[in-house]
């Protein structure tokens, strides 16, 4: 075997991997369970696992997230994480092949932590690393546009770009996303119900119901503990008094993007205004947002196919244009 070619997208929350020749593989949340022998870490479980390990009463072991906002929280975890996902990824194999990355990562990343993330994947098993930032891959997979405009709303961060033919004009990652949507929905129930509910079920609410429609009565019955007590009671929750919920913080997204239009120059804002705005990550699929962000932008909004995994789809297209990859990358001596 000569070598393996694979599309680490670096999340906090979820590392998604996508294998040349097959396609996606892996989709696991970035954490892992581990325990200490004679002062070293040793990996008990990652992915998904770790997390099911996680909701155990079990004893003699540590919860870890290795991925802090996009960059190595962790070293070692994070390598313990990444080598076992290469592993899965590659396979039993009597001779093991050179492992290729193309690793994405946050546009908000400083060149230290790029250099971080690269460093913890050479340690992890990968024979090269190529550190991408993740708005420059959702471009590449949208096909023969030369310009866009990308909002890719991810667990913990929001990336928000600006990019033409030559890589990003004007671009920021902000400390808002998916989990922040949860948050509001938790902050919620507990103003309006006077109870709490946990994050996870504030993630299913959102998958749910969450609608940014104002005549969306699609309702959900949540368990929830009472704030003063021990006792379990169930709520009704519905879409539409949700929005008021999750609208402050989608509209500080907006504010976000709204600004970037204003740094948008002449040359590529014909064909941005022709192309609009590229919506990806997991809450792309609430109901209405696109037309939300669209009304408030005066842009029109698409969303991908999967937009949840938008960023390693687009990479995957790298594999096939090296010479792109090199550009946007400014390397040389590139090949497959």
């Amino acid at each position: 075997m000569g070598s393996v070619e694979l599309v680490i997208d670096v999340g906090s929350k979820v590392t998604t991997v996508y294998k040349k020749d097959v396609g996606l593989i892996m989709q696991e949340p970035s954490v892992v369970a581990i325990n200490n022998k004679h002062n070293k870490i040793v990996l008990l479980e990652s992915g998904k696992n770790a997390q099911r390990l996680m909701n155990t009463r079990r004893y003699g072991f540590q919860i870890l997230f290795p991925i802090k906002e996009g960059a190595i929280y962790h070293e070692r975890a994070a390598v313990l994480m990444y080598r076992d996902f290469i592993n899965r990824a590659v396979g039993r194999t009597l001779i093991s092949p050179k492992v290729k990355v193309i690793a994405c990562v946050s546009c908000g990343l400083n060149n230290i932590e790029k250099k971080d993330v690269e460093k913890t994947l050479l340690k992890a098993g990968a024979s090269e690393v190529l550190v991408l930032e993740s708005p420059l891959a959702v471009a590449q997979g949208l096909g023969g546009q030369t310009s866009s405009f990308i909002i890719d709303i991810g667990g913990s961060k929001t990336e928000i770009a600006v990019i033409d033919k030559n890589g990003i004009v004007a671009g920021c990652s902000i400390n808002i996303g998916g989990d922040s949507l949860n948050q509001a929905i938790i902050d919620y129930v507990i103003d309006t119900r006077r109870c709490k509910i946990k994050p996870s079920s504030a993630e299913k609410v959102k998958r749910q119901i969450a609608s940014m429609y104002d005549n969306d009565n699609s309702p959900m019955i949540v368990n929830t503990e009472a704030i003063h007590g021990d006792e379990n009671v169930s709520v009704r929750l519905v879409a539409s008094e949700l929005k008021q919920a999750i609208c402050p913080v989608i509209d500080k997204i907006i504010e976000v993007a709204y600004n970037y239009t204003f740094q948008i120059p002449e040359g590529i804002a014909q064909e941005i205004y022709e192309n609009g705005v590229t919506l990806c990550g997991g809450s792309a699929y609430i109901p209405g947002l696109a037309d939300y962000i669209s009304a408030q932008l005066q842009l029109k909004v698409r969303v991908p196919d999967m937009p949840e995994n938008a960023v390693a789809l687009g990479a995957s297209h790298f594999f096939n244009d090296k010479s792109s990859l090199a550009r946007l990358l400014n390397v040389k001596g590139l090949n497959g």
